[in-house]
């Protein structure tokens, strides 16, 4: 069995949920004024920025809330402003059903109102009986609505027997909650209170302050004002939870008061919060010291939900993650790399305490400073609070891997213009996150990290408490750093897409050296995009010889830059991309790449990492030859750093997802066991009491490779020993200690590849019936990866009914689809309408574009024309759709670009070899 990597992994040789249109209610009779779904099509309706004809200023919100009924209700009154005089207001409100609407003017007269969904992404007209002038107002709602069974909104969980309600708001699905003006920009206080079961837990996003017991075992319960918040960082969890006061966060030298802390699970679980709870304040305090100043809530609670279509929600006070990310026990018999998920998602999402919840971008075109921001921070912060456990290069390494989408003509810039529903979905990806995110590490590299910080804490005085956009972020960030000149330089990568390719020569004479530099946009094999673009890119060259190294630096704007003279000395090697930091690819000429590989010594883990994404780069584009790929691949897996080890991990596999046939495949595999055996003989399949953190997180990567694409027979027989007395027989329980947890995942798979009928359905039981999210989706991933034509047909049948969870159910079935013995079949599977249809109903509104990206597995033209046609018609509806199916498509072309270019050239090499 092989996975079919080919077509994901070459979106640049490498690429990785429509709602039915809700029909027209019959209109309310004219005495109710309430409409619930009115029909689209008026020019005028705000289906992008609802614009300051009318603002809010406050909300007070009362919701009762049993998560064991189908829906709950809502009374909301919203203070607001009229700054011009209106018959008919646009707000936002989604499948909400009102039964009453009315305004209060400032004089306390009352005027009626017709409520009427008017666009199926949420978007409300509010018609009123008199023309309101300019003033104050207050707009009042009362209206019921269903639980979402998308896991968007307000949602119903169920768990454990028990019944659960969660929320998930960003980005435009506060709207399914309550109605109100859901945008970034309205930042406003909210009075909240909460009608549940008395035996229930209710969090939100500040503490509470009263309970008052009603009628029908009922309590009432009501929270702190918050401070001023856009809808989508509200939050709600109402049900059995379990709630386990921690200590408070202490006092430091930046905070001077402390700060409640809570750990919230599902019903039994919250004792498995313990690890995460304990090491909150040491990252909290580490943001702490970056942005000077304190954590700005009054609570922070952290709450584990069952079933959770995105990793992790920074919701103000009440942050909400994936079950796996949060229960980890007290740290024992918990794998360091899930230890290190726990602390890059959690630093995450507290960086946006400050980065995006303090201070809030105005639209969603500068989402990119939300999280960008959060992902370059939450990992600063992370290697800041545990230096020596392997943080250092995590935003690098996301770095290189988004270059292969930025390399697609289907990309889009970093801040992109955002005109609907669609563009707010397509800007929650690999652009926005890890190009950002290397992009501000490039230029607090180039400022000085001490310059960079002043003018993000300068940002954070200017806007605490309210919004700001990019040319408020660039202007902090000049004046911060005293440094007018890094705006234009920044905006050069903010409002263009791609990768600048730098060309970069030496030529030595009469004892010095000069080195020459040109740049392009670079492309992969196939691709017909422009390639005369240009950045101002930050280039540091670093050079050496003898021993001996430096670097020379220049803010390099125009085609061909002018020299870097290198005085005194003629260099044995130079490295374009010096420690790593540039956002761009470069390339040297024959000479200049056998000279640095030849010094591969004199290079730091980073700059090891930049060479090897370049090299690889040049293949794709036609430009380096398999033989130097792999002689670069032998180097690299003799390093100790195990970032750099594992990186030729990706080309190995696209080589071998390149061939078709076996003599090629083997010999491939049989690299693969000649440069990582060794490696695996060095450190053990078991851990040592005495090994390093660089050693625990190479070996999970180190066996999955070996085992999988190297095919070591040995070795997987072992994991198959492994994973059988792990998993047991059916009325045992797991033995957690049969196995180093961080080779489950991997050992399951074998042992589910290796074909023992009997064990799968032992597993697939097992996983059924527990409550532990991380055992279930690792075993259903491994279900999934069956050669087995019945067990395929069983899982795809799983994932659409209420025995999985929501996205477990999406991750069985984009792993079907990746398996080459399934891939046809589970193609005409997804395309029947029933099933199409089933799928999308487990995706939540903003996420159901992605469903194109299952094509993404094909490396042929007519299979590119085939998902075309499939999707044409359909994903037109969908948020985000539209590009994701043009990525998918232009990956598919691209792969198959590149078969017909390097195929030749591979199985050359490995016959010859």
């Amino acid at each position: 069995m092989r996975l079919a990597v080919l077509g994901a992994a070459v979106l640049a040789l490498a690429a990785c949920e429509p709602q039915p249109d809700k029909p027209a209610a019959d209109q309310a009779a004219p005495d109710t004024m309430a409409d619930a779904v009115a029909p689209a099509g008026d020019a005028d309706i705000p289906t992008g920025r609802l614009g300051d004809a009318v603002v809010p200023s406050h909300y007070r919100l009362d919701l009762t809330i049993v998560p064991s009924e189908p829906g709950f209700s809502g009374q909301v009154a919203i203070d607001v402003t009229f700054n011009e005089a209106r018959e008919r207001i646009y707000l936002h409100g989604r499948d909400l059903d009102v039964t009453e609407i009315y305004l209060t003017e400032a004089d306390g007269d009352r005027v009626d109102a017709r409520y009427s969904q008017v666009d199926e992404t949420g978007v409300a007209a509010v018609d009123l009986a008199d023309t309101v002038e300019p003033g104050e107002a207050t707009l009042h709602v009362t209206y019921t609505a269903p639980f979402n069974q998308s896991l968007e909104g307000l949602y119903h969980v169920a768990e454990g027997g028990e019944d659960y309600a969660i929320t998930q708001f960003e980005a435009t699905s506060a709207r399914l909650a309550f109605p109100g003006f859901d945008e970034p920009a309205f930042k406003q206080p909210f009075d909240i209170s909460v009608t549940a079961r008395a035996d229930h837990a209710v969090i939100t996003t500040t503490p509470e302050v009263s309970a008052e017991p009603l009628d029908d075992g009922l309590v009432k319960r009501t929270f702190a004002t918050t401070e001023p918040l856009p809808t989508y960082l509200l939050a709600f969890a109402v049900g059995p939870w379990d709630v386990v006061e921690w200590q408070p966060l202490p006092t430091t030298e930046i905070r001077d008061r402390t700060v409640p802390l809570r750990g919230v699970a599902a019903k039994g679980k919250g004792e498995q919060l313990t690890y995460a709870l304990d090491n909150t304040a040491g990252i909290v305090e580490a943001l702490e010291d970056y942005f000077g100043r304190p954590y700005p809530y009054k609570k922070l609670d952290i709450i584990a939900v069952p079933d959770f279509a995105a990793g992790a929600m920074e919701n103000v006070g009440a942050i909400t993650y994936r079950e796996q990310l949060l229960l980890l026990g007290d740290g024992t018999n918990v794998s360091t790399q899930r230890k290190q998920s726990y602390a890059r998602v959690h630093a995450h999402e507290l960086a946006h305490q400050w980065f995006g919840n303090l201070v809030t971008p105005v639209w969603w075109d500068d989402i990119w400073l939300n999280e960008a921001f959060a992902t370059w921070m939450g990992n600063k912060a992370v290697h800041a609070w545990a230096p020596d456990q392997g943080y250092g290069n995590i935003t690098l390494r996301g770095m290189l891997r988004v270059m292969n989408v930025d390399s697609l003509q289907s990309a889009r810039q970093i801040r992109n213009p955002i005109d609907s529903n669609h563009d707010i979905a397509s800007a929650f990806d690999g652009i926005t996150y890890s190009k950002g995110g290397g992009v501000l590490e490039m230029f607090e590299s180039f400022l000085g990290e001490a310059a960079f910080r002043d003018g993000v804490r300068l940002h954070m005085e200017r806007f605490a408490h309210d919004v700001a956009d990019v040319n408020d972020f660039m202007a902090s960030l000049a004046e911060g750093a005293d440094r007018p000149d890094v705006v234009e330089a920044f905006e050069s990568f903010l409002y263009q897409k791609g990768v600048p390719l730098v060309s970069a020569s030496a030529t030595c004479t009469d004892g010095s050296a000069t080195v020459s530099l040109s740049q392009r946009r670079y492309l992969p094999v196939g691709s017909d995009a422009e390639t005369d673009q240009q950045w101002q890119i930050p280039v540091c060259v670093a050079y050496g010889g003898d021993g001996e190294r430096d670097k020379a630096c220049a803010l390099f704007d125009a085609e061909q830059a002018s020299p870097i003279t290198i005085d005194g000395q003629c260099p044995a090697w130079i490295m374009p991309n010096a420690n790593g930091s540039g956002y761009y690819r470069w390339t040297l000429d024959d000479a200049g790449w056998s000279a640095l590989i030849d010094h591969f010594d004199a290079l730091n883990t980073r700059e090891r990492l930049s060479l090897g994404d370049s090299l690889a780069a040049g293949f794709n584009a036609d430009a380096v030859s398999v033989a130097t790929l792999v002689d670069a691949a032998r180097i690299q897996a003799k390093a100790q750093a195990r970032e750099v080890v594992m990186s030729p991990v990706g080309d190995l596999a696209s080589l071998h997802a390149m061939v078709d046939d076996d003599a090629t495949e083997e010999a491939i595999e049989a690299l693969v066991r000649e440069l990582y055996a060794p490696k695996l003989d060095e450190i053990g399949l078991s851990p040592s009491e005495s090994e390093g953190v660089e050693v625990s997180l190479m070996r999970a990567p180190l066996v999955s490779t070996l085992a999988r694409l190297g095919q070591h027979q040995d070795l997987r027989d072992t994991l198959v020993d492994m994973a059988v007395a792990y998993v047991g027989d059916e009325d045992e329980a797991l033995d957690p200690t049969a196995i180093d947890p961080s080779l489950i995942g991997v050992a399951l798979a074998v042992a589910i590849d290796e074909g023992d009928d009997a064990f799968a359905e032992t597993l697939k039981a097992k996983a059924l019936a527990s409550r532990d999210a991380s055992f279930r989706q690792r075993a259903l991933v491994a279900l999934a990866q069956s050669e087995d034509d019945d067990m395929a047909e069983a899982m795809r049948t799983l994932a659409l009914t209420d025995a999985v969870r929501d996205n477990e159910a999406t991750a069985i079935l984009f792993t079907l689809m990746g398996v080459d013995e399934h891939t046809d079949d589970m193609w005409d599977w997804i395309r029947e309408p029933a099933n199409f249809d089933g799928v999308l109903a487990r995706i939540p509104t903003w996420n159901k574009g992605d469903i194109a990206r299952v094509g993404s597995v094909f490396c042929s033209a007519d299979k590119a024309d085939e998902v075309k046609a499939f999707f044409e018609g359909r994903i037109e509806t969908l948020e985000g759709g539209p590009r994701a199916l043009a990525q998918t498509l232009e990956g598919i072309e691209l792969c198959a670009a590149a078969k017909a270019a390097k195929a030749d050239e591979v199985k050359a090499y490995f016959e010859g070899d």
